[in-house]
């Protein structure tokens, strides 16, 4: 007696595409229905790589969670590999690269097991040698410190694929409870974040460490500012050296001390900008993407005067060999470094010429105007940036206290004497 002939029904998808077949089970069932066994068929090349032939690819049973979308949506995936000429274009070969990826997988996953270590261990093993070769050694050394103080007595004894969320939240609440300021507690959070990024470049864990956000890794803004002021003796200090060495470095560290502008904005300022006449200086596309014009005090037209003299057409500020400013004049450098004003100083504690901007800025802050005016000077185009500058100090806090004091004077008002006679 012959074998039955299987007969193969085709369905198509909702957009009319067919390709996907099934046949149903003698006796099987599935529920209320026959099982059902579904196929895929395409057009494929020959096994020679000659020509192409109808290809009938199995894909499974419905008792076996197969379902006709799964069919659809795994055929259009071979046809698109197909097309790209990437990936596997075969049921068959699809199915060998994802074992070889389940099997790769599973080694990594032995590895793993088998290199298991401690986070103290990966961090002086694995994570600092390769952070003392890329890095400063107060870079490194800071996180050594932060790590020994803190992340290592409370989590060093874990595994390092133990580290999670939760063990994120027990660091960050022990060094709230510690008393730590929030920038410590931030850069803490910062190296165990780096050594997590390490680890799971080199596969020995299998995720990502959570969000810099999230776990309170990321620096607020501004954090890394400078924070040095010029004052009067230095800056004076400074431009004596100046007219000495280099009368063109001179000219352009006196305007941006007194201008507040960025170093940019000077050295692109040209000479069709300038009103003398009326004294102001226009800058043009300026960090903020906007123009700027400011008033030029009287000391600033009469050095523009003298350097109008010597040129007056294109760029106002040129460097000793009549070029265009590119950074900074390194004269500036030398003479800070000469009258010994950085020594002892850290990195955010020094005077470059950005301090010439910030110190304008801060005498702004203390000069009294009005939010607006700092910030149409300075060019800042959110009140964020002016308000750095608005701390009164002592003195001005003091002010304020006599002027609430004065509430308890008499005010000074006109006396009306009233003249009036008691009817009879």
């Amino acid at each position: 007696m012959g074998q039955k002939k299987r007969v193969w029904t085709a369905i198509t998808n909702a957009d009319g595409h067919g390709g996907v077949r099934y046949r149903e089970h003698e006796t099987r069932k599935h529920g209320a229905v026959p099982d059902r066994y579904y196929a895929i068929s395409y057009w494929w090349k020959k096994e020679n790589g000659e020509g192409k032939k109808a290809w009938l690819e199995g894909v499974g049973w419905a008792s076996e969670d197969v379902k006709p979308s799964d069919c659809f949506v795994l055929l259009e995936k071979l046809k698109r590999n197909q097309k790209l000429g990437k990936g596997p274009c075969t049921l068959k070969s699809l199915r060998e690269h994802e074992q070889k990826m389940k099997e790769a997988e599973e080694r990594d996953a032995k590895q793993r097991a088998e290199r298991v270590v401690t986070l103290h261990e990966y961090f002086h093993q694995n994570y600092l040698p390769t952070a003392q070769k890329k890095k400063k050694p107060e870079s490194w050394g800071r996180e050594v410190s932060l790590f020994n103080n803190w992340i290592d007595p409370l989590l060093g004894h874990l595994k390092i694929q133990e580290i999670g969320i939760t063990q994120w939240d027990f660091l960050l609440s022990a060094m709230v409870d510690g008393g730590l300021s929030p920038r410590t507690r931030q850069y803490a959070c910062l190296t165990l974040r780096l050594v997590l990024e390490h680890a799971f470049a080199r596969r020995m864990v299998s995720e990502m460490p959570p969000r810099a956000k999230l776990i309170g890794a990321t620096l607020k803004p501004n954090s890394n500012r400078r924070t040095r002021t010029v004052t009067n003796q230095e800056l004076q200090s400074i431009l004596e050296l100046l007219r000495v060495r280099d009368q063109h470095a001179y000219w352009l560290t006196l305007f941006c001390a007194l201008s507040c502008c960025r170093f940019s904005e000077a050295a692109n300022l040209e000479w069709g900008d300038i009103d003398l006449a009326v004294g102001r200086a226009m800058f043009r596309n300026t960090k903020n993407g906007t123009n700027r014009e400011i008033p030029l005090s009287d000391t600033l037209v009469d050095m523009l005067l003298s350097v109008g003299k010597a040129r007056g057409k294109g760029r106002v500020f040129l460097s000793a060999q009549g070029k265009e400013y590119k950074q900074a004049p390194s004269v500036f450098r030398d003479v800070v470094e000469e009258l010994g004003l950085n020594e002892g100083k850290n990195k955010l504690d020094r005077l470059v010429f950005h301090s010439l901007r910030h110190s304008g800025a801060t005498k702004l802050g203390q000069s009294g105007i009005p939010l607006r005016d700092m910030m149409d000077l300075a060019g800042w185009k959110t009140p964020s940036m002016a308000l750095r500058y608005q701390h009164s100090g002592d003195v001005g806090r003091r002010r304020a206290m006599m002027a609430l004091e004065g509430m308890m004077q008499p005010e000074n008002s006109n006396v009306l004497e009233f003249n009036y006679k008691k009817k009879s």
